[in-house]
C-alpha cells in the first residue's frame, strides 16, 4: 500500500505547492490565535484519520481562544516536497510550519492496531518553542467527526497539546488595598499597592478582588490572548456585616418588662404594707378581736364598736386589696418575662458562636404576707 499512495503524492505534490503559494493562514487577530490541523497521515486507517481530523479542527474551533488556520495539508505531500525524513524531524517541521505559514499546527500518524483499536500519536508544534506529544488509542468504530466519543477524544487531545485555551493577560487595579484576585472561584494572586498582573485562559470568566475591610469587588471579564484585559475595581468599606440578634435584643427587651412588671408588684407590696402598718387602721382594728375582718365590718350596714371610723378604714381596705392585686398579676408576669428574656439572652450567644455574656437576674418572691424582687448581675 506504502508505495502506490506515495506515488499519489508524488503526483499531487507540485499542484499542492502551487495552492499553498495562494493560500494565506488567517492573521492573528484581536481575539484568537489560528492552529492549523494538517491531515493526520495513515497507511491503513483512512476513515478513523479522516474523522480525527475533522474532530480535531472542531475542537480548535469550539475552544475559546483558538481558531482554525487557512489550508487543508496532507502531512505526506509537505514531507515529500520538502524531502523530510519521516517521521519529520525538528528541522523539517520548522520548514513546514514556514510552507504553510503557520506559528502553530497540529500533525499526527494513525495505524490500526490489534483488539479492534487505533493508535497513534498528535504532535503540536509552536514556533519558538519545538514539539508537544500526545498519544491516542481508541475503538476503530469511531469514523463519524460528530460521534461524541470521538469529539472528546479529540477536545481532550487538544487540551493535552495546547495546555487548555491561549491565555492572555489581565491587569487588575483595585485603589491601593492589598486583595487577593480569584477568577471563577479560585485563587489567581495577590494584589500589591491595589495592582496586579496576571494571565488567565482566554473566554469570559466572574473576577473577584478580595480585601479584609472591604466588601467583594466582582466582574465579568472576557480574557483574549493577543491584547490585554484591563480590570478596574473600587473598593467600597464594609460596613458591619455581624448579623443583628434579634433573638438576643428580644431577650433584653422581655427582661426590661420584668423589671417593669416587677416594680408594680413591689409598687403593691408597699401599698400593703403601708395599710397594715397605718396607725389609724392599727387603732381601728385594736377595736375589735384580732381574728375580725374589719374590712367586712367597714363594709357592713349594721352597728359597729364606738369610735370606729367605718369611711377611712374602707378607704384604706381598698387600697390594700388593690396592691395584693397588683401583687398577684404582675410578680408571676415579672418571673415569667425575666426567665424568658434570660433563656434568650442566653441560648443567643450559642446561636452567634459566641461566649457567654454577663446577664441580669431577676428573683421575684411571693408569699402570703407579701412579696419583694431580687434583682442580681451574673458575671
Amino acid at each position: 500500500m506504502r508505495a502506490p499512495r506515495y506515488g499519489l503524492a508524488t503526483t499531487l505534490a507540485f499542484a499542492t505547492l502551487m495552492s499553498v503559494g495562494a493560500a494565506q493562514a488567517s492573521e492573528p487577530g484581536p481575539d484568537t490565535l489560528p492552529i492549523h490541523i494538517i491531515s493526520i497521515q495513515t497507511m491503513d486507517a483512512d476513515d478513523q484519520a479522516e474523522a480525527l481530523t475533522k474532530a480535531l479542527r472542531n475542537a480548535v474551533r469550539a475552544t475559546p481562544g483558538w481558531s482554525q488556520g487557512e489550508g487543508d495539508y496532507s502531512l505526506e505531500v509537505l514531507t515529500l516536497s520538502l524531502k523530510c525524513p519521516d517521521p519529520p524531524d525538528a528541522s523539517c517541521q520548522s520548514r513546514i510550519a514556514d510552507q504553510i505559514r503557520a506559528d502553530r499546527y497540529v500533525w499526527g500518524k494513525l495505524d490500526k492496531g490489534k483488539g479492534g483499536n487505533v493508535s497513534g500519536e498528535l504532535h503540536f508544534w509552536v514556533r519558538g518553542k519545538g514539539t508537544t506529544d500526545h498519544k491516542v488509542e481508541y475503538s476503530a468504530n469511531l469514523t463519524e467527526a460528530q460521534d461524541e466519543a470521538l469529539r472528546k477524544i479529540a477536545s481532550d487531545a487538544l487540551n493535552k497539546l495546547t495546555d487548555g485555551p491561549p491565555k492572555g493577560e489581565v491587569k487588575v487595579k483595585a485603589g491601593s488595598v492589598a486583595g487577593q484576585v480569584f477568577v471563577d472561584g479560585q485563587p489567581l494572586g495577590a494584589l500589591t499597592n491595589g495592582e496586579g498582573t496576571f494571565f488567565v485562559p482566554s473566554g469570559t470568566h466572574s473576577l473577584v478582588v478580595k480585601a479584609p475591610g472591604y466588601a467583594d469587588m466582582s466582574t465579568d471579564i472576557t480574557v483574549k490572548p493577543n491584547s490585554p484585559t484591563d480590570v478596574v475595581v473600587a473598593p467600597v468599606p464594609a460596613g458591619d456585616t455581624t448579623p443583628t440578634n434579634w433573638k438576643r435584643i428580644g431577650g433584653f427587651a422581655a427582661i426590661g418588662a420584668g423589671v417593669a412588671f416587677g416594680a408594680v408588684g413591689i409598687y403593691g407590696t408597699a401599698t400593703v404594707n403601708g395599710v397594715n402598718n397605718d396607725d389609724g387602721y392599727k387603732q381601728n382594728q385594736n377595736l375589735y378581736e384580732t381574728n375580725t375582718n374589719i374590712c367586712d365590718v367597714a363594709r357592713g350596714t349594721g352597728s359597729v364598736e364606738t369610735g370606729f371610723d367605718r369611711p377611712y378604714v374602707a378607704d384604706q381596705c381598698s387600697k390594700g386589696e388593690t396592691g395584693q392585686l397588683l401583687q398577684l398579676i404582675f410578680y408571676p408576669l415579672a418571673a415569667i418575662a425575666a426567665g424568658a428574656g434570660v433563656f434568650l439572652v442566653a441560648t443567643s450567644a450559642k446561636t452567634t458562636k459566641e461566649k457567654p455574656v454577663a446577664g441580669l437576674m431577676i428573683l421575684p418572691r411571693v408569699d402570703h404576707t407579701g412579696g419583694k424582687l431580687d434583682v442580681g448581675f451574673r458575671f
